[in-house]
């Protein structure tokens, strides 16, 4: 039962850092007009300028990523005598929506904002020219364009991934300190272990598991009443900032029917 128990705390404590994979068919969400459960997740690390900078880099490599693979296909398409003007012109305007994400200051009370819109135009153009795509050519000659992509190698995108892994790094070190905080315990060694890529964030999740372990049954409830107290915190400023963007387009909506 202890093990239960602790187990269920250390799952309540480490935010996952999923990536964004826009372009990838198995990761399309239904369209709507409100955001999504998966960036409503992704949101709640924003609360402050690391977590903004993680999610901002992480739909700057989506986007990056989305735009090779275009370019990818519309060279193929050239060479099979296609015109591809409609979907250079989708390929223009992402290009812009990067610029407009490397551009974003990430300590701005606005990042939130600016993170959610830029993703659902990134997504929107990426849906667009898929769409485009799909009725130039039939599901064959998409196989092939597939294959050729699966193939591209990008420096620029390895260098957004390192960079990525790095800031990963750096707010999981953070998370760990705050969390060995509330322990009262700091295992100092095993922090630098994980930060030199020595033992994985799994074995150092398992050493606290196992330090929990070891206390009282009053000491762990108090250790996961504090975890939680942050995580509601955490989830009431994602809130926050949704219901803000809300607002906000309510009220353009609101003004333009003066």
């Amino acid at each position: 039962m202890k093990k239960i128990t602790t187990l269920l705390i250390m799952l309540m404590i480490f935010i996952p850092i999923s990536s964004l994979a826009i372009a990838d068919e198995a990761e399309e969400e239904n369209e709507d007009s409100d955001i999504d459960n998966k960036t409503v997740e992704e949101i709640k690390i924003m609360n402050n300028s690391l977590g903004a900078e993680i999610r901002l880099l992480q739909l700057q490599k989506s986007i990056i990523k989305n735009l090779l693979k275009g370019e990818m296909a519309v060279e193929v398409l050239e060479g099979l005598g296609y015109n591809t003007t409609t979907l250079e012109a989708i390929l223009s305007e992402m290009n812009n929506t990067l610029e407009e994400v490397k551009a974003a200051n990430t300590s701005s009370n606005e990042s939130v904002q600016i993170f959610v819109e830029l993703k659902s135009q990134a997504k929107n153009l990426t849906t667009q020219f898929r769409e485009t795509i799909k009725e130039l050519l039939d599901g064959e000659k998409l196989r092939e364009i597939r294959e050729r992509i699966k193939e591209m190698v990008s420096a620029e995108l390895e260098n957004i991934s390192k960079m990525i892994r790095n800031k990963i790094k750096q707010f999981n070190r953070n998370q760990l300190y705050k969390l060995y905080g509330i322990i009262g315990e700091v295992n100092n060694s095993f922090v630098k272990k994980y930060l030199n890529g020595n033992v994985s964030l799994a074995e150092v999740k398992l050493q606290i598991c196992k330090t929990i372990n070891q206390m009282n049954k009053e000491r762990r409830y108090e250790i996961f009443s504090e975890i939680k107290k942050g995580n509601i915190q955490k989830k009431i400023h994602a809130q926050a900032s949704i219901d803000n963007m809300k607002n906000k387009v309510k009220g353009k909506g609101n003004g333009k029917g003066k």
